[in-house]
């Protein structure tokens, strides 16, 4: 059995706290390696229990009338632990060599958490070589289904639990990206607090151009001159403001544009670190309306929102001073509608905060759809489903419309009440000021121009107001973007160079694969227990049935994905070991469906090297068979290929292909039906290209096209993950009843009756 290995707790993280209470009585917390619940007894029914694996025995839980029963099976009694998948559910199995000591079913919910128990406890059983990796947390890119915190659901249109957010921790994440442009932020802020200033003091001004200048406050006359100049004064305010105000503008639309900048290189660069489990789980217009869409928002909101609501916070601050200043009689009646104002926003602030998220994820849907029809629209028109494309869009832009139409009756709705409630606080203003403007100041009363001064001031104090209850909405808005943004940039690589990795100038090219395992989704495995040995210089051909699991192998070689157990090594280091990008180097790749770039004919060619001179590209042309088309073009190998290469033919693409890795000089190469879907003639030069390709490198290809094979030095089939068969071509083509001769007898019936058609 292997050695224990110090529990840390982490499994107990979901587990209800009255069975967390049970579980205390029976065994340390830091001892549980593993915890899984199974929902459903031997007769079908649900029911309310979990497995916990500790270092040296496995506790079943199970929860009746209110109470938790416990049962324990020592580790030393049990030799294996498997997985039986079934119709809607699954059963783990524990076995005492050949019998069955206890099984679990559970339903398909709980599948990869059993499936982590089962590796986990495969390990505590000594089932699995020490070189396997430590039990699994989880992918640091798998969408989590509930909150680590509180336990809730996440929305399926979120990936952050919605209850825990705070909009406020989030937009205050924006300053890391204002900070190197704090001395812009401070002049922009600066010149708002000036213009502010300006602003207050204008309507201030109403009182002596009334009392003093028109003579209308007691004890005083008119005088044209005194009124001059005040009004002098309050031009020049004016100017001021209007100078300062488009300087503010400019310095803030500036430092948006460079936040919002530097938040799309930051994102862009992050999505190129995240591995292809990243991307296999989102679409592809989600990832690109982040990128565009929510960092103009995030521009809009740096630029202007943020100023604007620092204005008018400034602005209601200064304005309730000078309207306490003025008469602190009306500054109580001013204040009257203020908390049914505050309330309002409260609640509509809840209600436009769910909306907006649940919105732009319908737009994120929407644009996913025209992301993924405008690449493919070859396809489309041959298959003639433009009505089918086109309803697609109408239902998610009717979904869309649905919910911004709800958002734009929320807000619609919200303006109008907090005006209404303005308007009351104006009325009262104007009965009560009024009567005592009409009594005059000897009779306890106000002047005309304390009441006009003070009109002025109260819509300087409701406009602020009225404009952040609508702030709330950009707000939310901005909150729900910077908070798309950020899952993706707190999203961690799954594939990674670790602190130290090995930079190599040079492989030698043996490949080794020891008990290799592998799951997509954690729970079925699509490799079981693979071992294979490359020698360096060697080529061998992988064939099988579709799904056994050859293209998921030259994916782990390549390190798109890590091993869910064993190893991978290549001139004897573990591929984990290596820095990701130095060992893609050494690494060419050819696919099936090759993918070229918007651009010239030369620069997909030197896509792996855009420093490679012309000469060098052209000598890999040639070698790949693909200089005499390319020749013949107008302009060359400076022809544009149009988005994905489709301006060229297969045939052409995949030579183009070729080329670049020949251009890449890789010493590891790898084919993935290279040659399956063009014609006899050009496979025969792609064969040409690839004979002159694979020339002492480590070669491992892919093919469907048996004959293709018949030059490996070694075939290996597979089939259901596993390898069942290696050897050479003619060997395993005459082994009756073997999975190769049987793969080739059914390829020659088929060509045969093709040639009878």
């Amino acid at each position: 059995m292997m050695k224990p290995q110090e529990g840390n707790g982490e499994a107990l993280t979901h587990l209800p706290q009255d069975l967390l209470e049970a579980l205390r009585t029976h065994v340390p917390p830091e001892t549980v390696q593993a915890a899984a619940a199974h929902d459903i007894d031997s007769t079908g029914r649900y029911i309310e229990s979990h497995l916990v694996l500790t270092d040296d025995r496995l506790g079943h839980l199970h929860r009746a009338n209110g109470h938790w029963s416990t049962a324990w099976v020592p580790l030393a009694d049990l030799t294996h632990a498997e997985i039986v998948e079934g119709l809607g559910m699954g059963v783990l199995r524990l076995l005492a060599e050949k019998s069955v000591v206890a099984e679990y079913r559970f339903s398909l919910r709980h599948a990869k958490e059993m499936a982590r128990l089962q590796r986990a406890l495969e390990r505590r059983l000594g089932n699995k070589d020490e070189a396997d990796l430590p039990p699994e947390k989880g992918r640091p890119d798998e969408k989590k289904v509930r909150c680590d915190i509180c336990g809730q659901v996440i929305p399926s249109w979120s990936e952050t639990c919605q209850a825990c957010i705070s909009k406020r921790k989030v937009l205050r994440r924006l300053i890391d990206f204002i900070r190197p442009y704090k001395w812009r932020a401070i002049g922009g802020l600066s010149m708002a607090l000036l213009v502010t200033v300006a602003g207050l003091a204008r309507p201030y001004l109403t009182k002596p151009m009334l009392d003093k200048g028109l003579g209308q406050g007691e004890g005083y006359t008119a005088d044209y001159g005194v009124l001059l100049g005040y009004i002098a004064i309050y031009a020049g305010l004016i100017v001021f403001q209007a100078i300062g105000g488009a300087a503010r503008q400019r310095l803030m639309g500036f430092l948006g544009s460079l936040v919002s900048r530097d938040i799309r290189d930051r994102t862009y660069e992050h999505l190129h670190k995240l591995s292809l489990s990243y991307f296999s789980k989102r679409p592809t217009g989600s990832l690109v309306s982040r990128i565009t869409s929510d960092s103009d928002r995030i521009w809009d909101f740096v630029a202007f929102t943020t100023v604007e609501a620092i204005i008018s916070s400034l602005t209601i601050l200064g304005v309730a001073v000078a309207l306490f200043l003025l008469d602190w009689r009306l500054a109580c009646i001013v204040l009257i509608p203020v908390p049914i104002m505050i309330a309002l926003t409260i609640y509509f602030h809840k209600q436009l905060h769910r909306g907006h998220d649940q919105m732009w994820h319908r737009w994120a849907m929407l644009t996913a759809v025209v992301a993924d029809a405008l690449p493919g629209v070859r396809v489309i028109k041959a298959f003639g489903q433009e009505k089918r494309e086109v309803s697609r869009f109408h239902v998610e832009n009717a979904d869309f419309y649905r919910r911004e139409v709800r958002m734009v009756g929320l807000w619609t709705l919200f303006g109008p009440v907090v005006m209404f409630c303005t308007q009351i606080g104006s009325i009262l203003v104007w009965l009560v000021g009024g009567y005592w403007a009409v009594i005059g100041e000897e009779a306890g009363g106000i002047s005309l121009g304390t009441l006009m001064a003070f009109i002025g001031y109260m819509w300087m104090f409701y406009g602020p107001i009225h404009m952040i209850a609508h702030m709330d909405r950009m707000l939310n808005r901005a909150a729900t973007s910077v908070q798309r943004i950020f899952e993706i940039l707190d999203t961690e690589p799954a594939i990674f160079s670790r602190r130290g990795a090995r930079q190599m100038d040079s492989l030698q090219g043996r490949i080794e694969l020891r008990n290799v395992s592998f799951s997509y989704d954690g729970v079925r495995r699509v490799l079981k227990n693979v071992n294979l040995t490359i020698e360096p210089g060697q080529m061998i051909g992988l064939a099988g049935p579709s799904g056994g699991g050859k293209s998921t192998l030259i994916n782990l070689i390549c390190r798109f994905y890590d091993v869910l157990e064993g190893q991978i090594l290549i001139d004897g280091v573990d591929v984990r070991d290596y820095d990701v990008e130095a060992l893609r180097r050494h690494i060419g790749v050819v696919l099936q469906e090759p993918f070229l770039f918007h651009g010239t004919v030369a620069s997909n060619i030197a896509y792996g090297h855009p420093d490679a001179t012309i000469d060098a590209i052209i000598a890999a042309a040639r070698a790949a068979n693909a200089h005499d088309f390319i020749v013949g073009f107008p302009d060359g190998y400076d022809t544009q290929v149009g988005e994905r290469g489709h301006t060229l033919s297969g045939g052409e693409r995949q030579r183009i292909s070729i080329a670049r890795a020949i251009l890449n000089n890789p010493k590891v190469l790898i084919l993935d039906e290279a040659t399956s879907s063009v014609d006899t003639e050009t496979e025969k030069l792609i064969q040409e290209a690839l004979d002159r390709l694979i020339s002492n490198r480590t070669t491992i290809a892919i093919a469907h096209r048996l004959s293709t094979l018949s030059k490996a030095d070694r075939l290996v089939i597979l089939d259901k993950g596993e390898i069942v068969e290696q050897g050479p071509h003619d060997e395993l083509r005459d082994k009756e009843g073997g999975t190769y001769a049987k793969l080739v007898r059914m390829q020659s019936e088929m060509q045969s009756i093709m040639a009878i058609g």
